[in-house]
């Protein structure tokens, strides 16, 4: 049997067949002309994509480097303020270097030592026995043998002593040149070729030698960045993903966690998509978020869990942000630029989500709850939420306060209806929207239509009544006519607390008006589970809780069950200003930043208000333009109106026929806008008399009057004014617009007297 065999340099006439076609292929595809490639005709560099080697890829190369440089800088400072930092490896180095040049010879040395303190002792102690008298010849014969050998002893260890000694020195000084002569050959070296940056450079070089000899601490452990966390700088991977989910408790001994796809950086945020398997859903890993966030080392708000697109319970993408994404204040768009708002269909802009994502709150076809504790953000968001609302001429807008109305002067031009602490009133609106609810739904069945849209805003404008400060409204004790009860001619009608009125409209409408272009939004501070109407909250589905005190509120705002849900409201941080957790259509559980718009320094919102009531005008959709039947039955039931919030548009109704323009505003509600009109909650006799001339020409400073006669002049028309209205008020000490003291008055005090 005979083999035949080829070179390895003869060509392969089989193989040259197989590969021509793709040969000639590569060679005859043209290179892209903006990525520079070198030659590659069977394409053997698969992972390094053409797109790196263009322009755009070479700059996404850059800023990949800085960021990872700037990650790896962070790290390096975290790692110097414990024993591995390269400061205390250094020393340890150096502290280790010593100790091996001083050697053991330092035990022998101090062990001869010893000796020749023994020795010397024991030559004392036999002297003194042998000098003592009367001592017989052969007892002192005896001592001086003891004496004489303690004294040989002596010399002798002082011999060892001193040989000792010298090995040391010996041994220490090879020891040290060994130790110096490499550094010294450095720096000299260093020296001689680049002067002083040379030696510097030697300087350093030795320097990390010895961080080297030094890197392993006391107890020789090295440094690791294993138990690094994502917020210390760390690049996130599988293995950092599985850690982190097992010590949050999402995953036990048989769960696995996979990465679908490398992490990658969304601006300062890794983006991750997870799969898991083994029986944590996507509802496991949103109820504990507090805990795979401290895995992470973050705060809780900086990680986010987003559904997959095909709403899989087992996969969804986690996002980790490495800073905090509410570190920049969002002014709302409509101070610079006050345009149009769809409130119906896109929605009215109120914040911003972790993501930069503008989150708009629908007004057609939904019932509205929003509430949170004191001085939590709640007045930011019904500050976005109003003037969006003004912007939109289909909108009736009823502004209703239980608190103090005058806080809400302002949004007056652009109220169809506003008024405030009027029990009452507010039964009676309900009632007349109740009655236009049935009409529109009459309308509807006879068109057999099953609700009103957008189409039909023309006929059936977005009425949005909003109720700020419910809670007060849920605690009056003012007792009404109950007309669901049977009347009784002989004991007259029966009566119910204002408050279980008010609650059983708002259930009646919340079951069924949505659906006819009527809105109802209820802002409430420190609620309990019983302050909402049960069956109007049962038919909200907008749902806004800033930060909260207790587990409970954020239930009783959200829903039963949302903090188990991972909607942790109470746990927002103080810091957070403006913050809140929605539970709205498309952003279930986002936590979100209301956009800014002035209320201390300045009105941000009048040139808002301003462009909203011109535009109503322009549509002939402005307060007591148009034909409001709300309104108008409010006038007949009451004989009061209350359209852009009565005479002066402090939210206090005034009588059809009676005064209703500014010179009949009383004295009080100048000095209140006077006041509120600094910024400051306080405003000076100086800044008063200023607002009060623009309004009353008695006010104003004569050609001749000095300071102190138009003050004295003016001070006793206020004073006489206010005693007129029945109003008894001082001034105090204030502060004036540069810090100095001075005389006038507290909006606080303003208000308690009101």
């Amino acid at each position: 049997m005979s083999v035949e065999t080829t070179a390895s340099s003869a060509p392969d006439p089989e193989w040259e067949r197989l590969v021509a076609g793709f040969i000639g292929e590569q060679r005859q595809a043209p290179a892209p002309q903006t990525v520079a490639t070198a030659p590659d005709p069977l394409g053997d560099t698969p992972l390094v994509p053409a797109w790196t080697r263009t322009g755009d890829g070479w700059k996404n190369r850059a800023a990949v480097g800085r960021v990872n440089s700037t990650r790896s800088f962070r790290r390096w400072v975290r790692r110097q303020a414990g024993e591995h930092g390269h400061a205390a490896q250094t020393f340890r180095g150096l502290r280790r270097t010593f100790l091996w040049i001083q050697g053991t010879e330092g035990a022998q040395v101090t062990a001869a030592r010893h000796e020749v303190q023994q020795a010397q002792r024991d030559y004392k102690t036999a002297k003194w026995a042998h000098d003592k008298r009367l001592v017989p010849g052969k007892e002192k014969d005896k001592r001086r043998k003891e004496m004489e050998g303690a004294f040989a002893d002596s010399v002798s260890a002082m011999s060892k002593y001193k040989s000792a000694q010298k090995a040391a020195r010996l041994m220490r000084a090879g020891r040290g040149a060994a130790a110096l002569a490499p550094i010294a050959a450095v720096e000299g070296t260093g020296f001689y070729l680049a002067g002083g940056t040379g030696g510097l450079l030697a300087t350093g070089s030795a320097l990390l030698a010895f961080a080297l000899m030094g890197r392993r601490t006391a107890a020789g452990e090295l440094y690791t960045d294993r138990d690094a966390k994502i917020g210390d700088g760390v690049k996130p991977d599988a293995e950092v993903l599985d850690k982190a989910m097992r010590e949050a408790g999402i995953l036990k001994a048989d769960h696995t966690v996979e990465l679908l796809l490398p992490p990658a950086l969304d601006g300062k945020a890794w983006v991750m998509p997870v799969a898991l398997s083994g029986g944590p859903t996507v509802g496991t890993v949103r109820a504990r978020t507090t805990e795979l966030a401290a895995a992470f080392g973050v705060p809780t708000y900086q990680v986010d869990v987003i559904d997959s697109d095909d709403g899989r319970g087992d996969r969804f993408t986690l996002w980790v942000s490495t800073v905090d994404p509410f570190r920049k204040l969002f002014v709302s768009p409509l101070v610079d630029k006050p345009v149009q708002v769809d409130a119906f269909g896109r929605g009215v802009l109120i914040g911003y989500n972790r993501r930069d994502e503008p989150i708009y709150l629908k007004m057609g076809h939904v019932m509205a709850l929003l509430g949170g504790a004191s001085r939590t953000g709640k007045g930011m968001l019904l500050r976005n939420l109003i003037c969006g609302l003004g912007l939109d001429p289909t909108v009736n807008l009823r502004l209703v306060a239980g608190a103090k109305p005058g806080e809400h002067a302002g949004y007056a031009p652009i109220c169809a209806t506003f008024f405030g602490r009027d029990p009452y009133r507010l039964i009676v609106l309900l009632e007349e929207l109740l009655e236009e609810g049935k009409r529109r739904e009459d309308i509807l069945i006879d068109r057999k239509k099953a609700k009103a849209s957008q189409r039909d805003l023309e006929e059936f404008p977005l009425e949005v009544l909003i109720i700020d400060e419910y809670k007060q409204y849920a605690a009056s004790t003012v007792l009404v006519p109950d007309p669901t009860a049977p009347h009784d001619p002989d004991k007259g009608p029966k009566m119910v607390k204002a408050a279980d009125r008010i609650a059983h409209l708002l259930e009646e409408l919340a079951a069924f008006v949505a659906a006819l272009n009527i809105t109802i939004l209820l802002s409430t501070q420190d609620p309990d589970a019983n302050t909402i109407p049960r069956g109007f909250k049962s038919n909200s589905v907008a749902r806004i809780a800033t930060r909260t005190m207790s587990p409970v509120q954020t239930n009783a705002i959200l829903k039963d069950g949302a903090t188990g849900a991972g909607m942790l409201a109470h746990e927002i941080p103080k810091s957070l200003k403006g913050s809140a957790i929605v539970d709205i259509d498309g952003y279930e559980g986002e936590i979100i930043r209301s956009c800014f718009i002035e209320d201390e320094k300045y009105d941000g919102a009048e040139d808002i208000i301003a462009a909203g009531a011109a535009l109503r005008h322009q549509v002939g959709r402005a307060p007591g333009q148009f034909d409001d039947l709300i309104e108008s039955a409010l006038v007949a039931r009451t004989g009061l109106t209350s359209v852009a919030g009565g005479a002066g548009g402090f939210g206090r109704p005034n009588r059809v026929n009676g005064p209703s323009d500014e010179a009949h505003v009383s004295v009080l509600d100048h000095l209140v806008k006077a006041v509120s009109s600094t910024g400051r909650g306080e405003a000076t006799k100086a800044e008063v008399f200023a607002h009060l001339a623009r309004m009353d020409e008695q006010y104003e400073r004569g050609a001749d009057e000095s300071d102190a006669q138009y003050g004295s002049r003016v001070g006793k028309l206020l004073a006489a004014a206010l005693a007129a209205d029945g109003v008894d008020i001082k001034t105090v000490k204030v502060d004036t617009a540069d810090g100095r003291e001075s005389r006038g008055y507290r909006l606080a005090d303003l208000h308690n007297v009101r």
